[in-house]
């Protein structure tokens, strides 16, 4: 048996963070995109962030305080740093880095591979979880490929 070495708590935490910054992401998507389809896709999925945010901060409070030491809580934001490549998410925000995405139409592949880290990030801290723990982990991953399978159904309306 795996030690529970963190909480449900701090995994939400240090998700937060980078909710907002696939927020702004897709914000800015939606306001650069002039394909319709596009357009509409990024602002649904604008939306979908500003919700997740919501309920994982909702999600977070109801949750007790970490228990663990603080060195672990440390390493929740070392590995959340590890599976999305910080230097991808230092830029994501920025109308110039989404330009250059849509541009070149690497947007979908951005995209896809942001909510990919989200669901790896959740995924390796599972065995660290209580089973009460675990069920609320597990559907934020099922929320996180709800995009993924979104995203793959209108890049291939696009045809891209």
């Amino acid at each position: 048996m795996t030690a529970v070495l963190y909480s449900a708590r701090d995994i939400v935490d240090a998700a937060v963070e980078k909710e907002k910054k696939r927020k702004s992401f897709y914000a800015t998507a939606t306001e650069l995109s002039t394909n319709p389809d596009m357009k509409g896709l990024f602002h649904f999925l604008t939306e979908e962030e500003d919700r997740h945010v919501t309920v994982f901060i909702q999600i977070r409070d109801s949750l007790p305080e970490g228990t663990g030491p603080e060195e672990h809580r440390v390493d929740v934001n070392a590995c959340m740093n590890s599976i999305g490549d910080e230097r991808i998410y230092s830029k994501i925000d920025s109308m110039e880095f989404v330009q250059q995405a849509i541009d070149t139409w690497n947007i979908f592949r951005l995209a896809i591979g942001f909510e990919k880290d989200s669901i790896l990030y959740f995924m390796e801290f599972l065995p660290y979880l209580s089973e009460s723990n675990r069920k609320i982990v597990h559907d934020l991953i099922e929320e996180e490929k709800g995009h993924i399978r979104k995203l793959v159904e209108v890049m291939n309306q696009i045809g891209e």
